[in-house]
């Protein structure tokens, strides 16, 4: 489903409308004022916890059943639901309604794009997370002047619900948590990068 197509689907089920709002048209009116921050004429600050709980098997019905993702930005205190907008080899990628995307591997976060300060690619070919031990990751992010800045980071795992991956670079370290059922990541903290802060990402 594209963005347009997306976009058309939040109005007909009454994003716009007036009078009394059901509780999916909330959820969606949230949605609309992403990761961004930025303002649209829904107001109303939702949590994850009211769009999960508003994501129901009606409103889903009506995203034609598409994978669904919720994220919440820490740094900005903005949540948002997401519908995959496309798959390329193992990579999934999902779109907010305004157009910022998050593309993951296997439920490992490999970019963002309309976040500013996005990561534009990650290396995480050695990621341990499915049988502990060390790990090298790669970021590769664009600069102020348009120019790629790679970064590198050397990753250790520990735990269980969930699995830590702590990780040390040069000038930085971070650590990402993973919640792991069935041997899929069902929820997850990792982080984008230092201007950005840590995003939180679960299946609904």
């Amino acid at each position: 489903m594209n963005k347009k197509l997306f976009l058309m689907l939040l109005l007909t089920i009454g994003v716009a409308s007036c009078g009394t709002e059901k509780p999916e048209q909330v959820t969606f009116a949230s949605a609309v004022q992403s990761l961004t921050g930025q303002a649209t004429k829904a107001q109303t600050s939702q949590t994850v916890d009211n769009i999960r709980r508003q994501l129901t098997p009606e409103v889903r019905q009506r995203f034609g059943n598409n994978a669904l993702l919720i994220a919440r930005l820490e740094s900005r205190d903005q949540a948002s639901v997401l519908i995959q907008s496309g798959v390329n080899r193992d990579v999934e990628t999902y779109v907010t309604p305004d157009g910022i995307s998050l593309s993951l591997r296997d439920g490992v976060l490999v970019g963002t794009r309309g976040l500013g300060f996005d990561l534009m690619n990650t290396d995480v070919s050695e990621t341990a997370i499915s049988n502990r031990g060390r790990a090298v990751r790669v970021h590769r992010y664009l600069d102020g002047e348009s120019k790629i800045v790679i970064k590198s980071y050397i990753c250790d795992y520990r735990g269980v619900d969930p699995i830590v991956e702590s990780c040390k670079g040069k000038d930085t370290q971070f650590q990402n948590s993973y919640r792991v059922s069935a041997s899929e990541i069902v929820a997850s903290r990792q982080w984008i990068g230092p201007e950005v802060g840590y995003i939180q990402i679960e299946l609904p």
